[in-house]
């Protein structure tokens, strides 16, 4: 594998336009002066040089191509394997450069350099096929764009180059490295609770039976599979839970006031980490950030619960930036973004003032809140917040 820059300089003294004016004046003279070799040797060259040329022309016509990787989302240390085939669909023979632009955060498996660009070249006969594959890794978090690629199609001798840029280009989603958790009791006893029959209200989370479907019953509680083994209607019988909501509330510009990279994507790991532990447990859970995304996206996920909740929350994380879009008070404070039933658990660099401030707006709306950190001031005193350190919960790689 061959890396190298993404615009080359053509490889011959026949492209450039002052050696064609030579030859003509030679042939002129030539033909002046009645010299049969030289005369023959003008045309020779001028032939080879516009048939080649013709050759160049032709060669990008009826490429057919396709690139793809066999798996987009991954985690760090992964190797991602991309594939490409290009395939000459015409009887002219060719020469050929593949160039695919690559993030310089992606490294060519078993390879430590840093690459912004995979080349492959070779030739195609004709009516031929070339496929090439590659393994990249990446190690951190991120969400990174492979290609588009393009190709660099001439004649067999190399003279000349055509250059065709392909639309399609890969992008990759790698999740935060994984960790084990040191769950503390308390945050988890007091945000979460469990399912019980001392709530009258039914929570759609807990089917626990069904039951012939009666008039009036909402239509998105009928049991479809059991209505048809039973051949009549069936609805979802609930059981009533007390299991409260939680909200991941990241807050970006505290991470990005202190500059500290490495912090920020450790409790990027830890947040990961609960969202799969949370998922685990059947416990329903949201993201809120004021970060900017890869993307443009929004930094925020419902409260919902299920295997394409975690799929979305993950790469929700995946994708956020220690970018601040948005003051993490304009968010809360203007927006209906809790409900009901909701803990939350708020990340941060440092305890602040903010951080007062919000811990009084949810006590307000009886929202209870913990929040991790990653460094407590010395200055810090008051016990009315409810705090853990990201170090306490952190339990390394898995």
């Amino acid at each position: 594998m061959n890396h190298s820059e993404h615009n080359y300089p053509l490889s011959s003294i026949f492209t450039e336009g002052f050696f064609r004016f030579l030859l003509f004046i030679l042939l002129f003279i030539s033909l002046l002066y009645q010299q049969k070799n030289l005369i023959l040797i003008s045309i020779l060259l001028l032939v080879m040089f516009y048939g080649l040329k013709f050759w160049s022309t032709f060669s990008v016509k009826n490429i057919h191509y396709s690139f793809d990787a066999e798996k987009k989302k991954g985690f760090p240390g992964e190797s991602i394997v991309l594939q490409a085939v290009v395939f000459n669909n015409k009887l002219l023979p060719i020469g050929l450069k593949l160039k695919i632009p690559l993030d310089k955060k992606l490294h060519p498996f078993l390879d430590s350099s840093p690459a912004d660009c995979l080349c492959e070249e070779g030739n195609l006969l004709w009516y031929d096929r070339s496929s090439w594959q590659w393994k990249l890794t990446a190690q951190q978090r991120g969400c990174f764009q492979i290609g588009p690629p393009f190709l660099e199609t001439g004649d067999l001798l190399g003279f000349f180059q055509q250059r065709r840029y392909l639309s399609q280009s890969v992008e990759m989603i790698i999740y935060p490295k994984p960790i084990f958790l040191n769950f503390l009791s308390s945050p988890v006893k007091e945000l979460f609770g469990k399912p019980g029959l001392e709530s009258p209200v039914k929570d759609p989370v807990y089917p626990v039976a069904t039951q012939d479907y009666s008039y009036g019953d909402p239509a998105k509680y009928i049991h479809w599979k059991a209505s048809a083994r039973h051949n009549r209607l069936q609805s979802k019988v609930f059981e009533p839970s007390s299991q409260r909501k939680t909200l991941f509330i990241i807050d970006v510009s505290s991470f990005q006031k202190k500059e500290d990279k490495d912090l920020f994507e450790k409790t990027l790991e830890v947040v990961a980490a609960m969202a799969m532990e949370f998922e685990r447990q059947g416990s329903p859970y949201g993201l809120l950030s004021n970060g900017e995304m890869v993307g443009n996206g929004s930094a925020s996920l419902s409260i919902a619960t299920g295997p394409e909740q975690l799929s979305r929350a993950m790469e929700l994380i995946a994708r956020l930036q220690m970018k601040t879009a948005v003051s993490i008070e304009e968010i809360l404070f203007k927006e209906d973004v809790m409900p009901g039933g909701t803990g939350c658990i708020y990340s941060s660099c440092t305890h602040n003032k903010k951080n007062t401030q919000i811990a009084q707006f949810l006590r307000q709306h009886h929202i209870p809140v913990y929040f991790m950190t990653a460094r407590v001031p010395r200055r810090f005193i008051d016990h009315s917040i409810k705090f853990f350190l990201l170090d306490e919960i952190h339990g390394g790689g898995s």
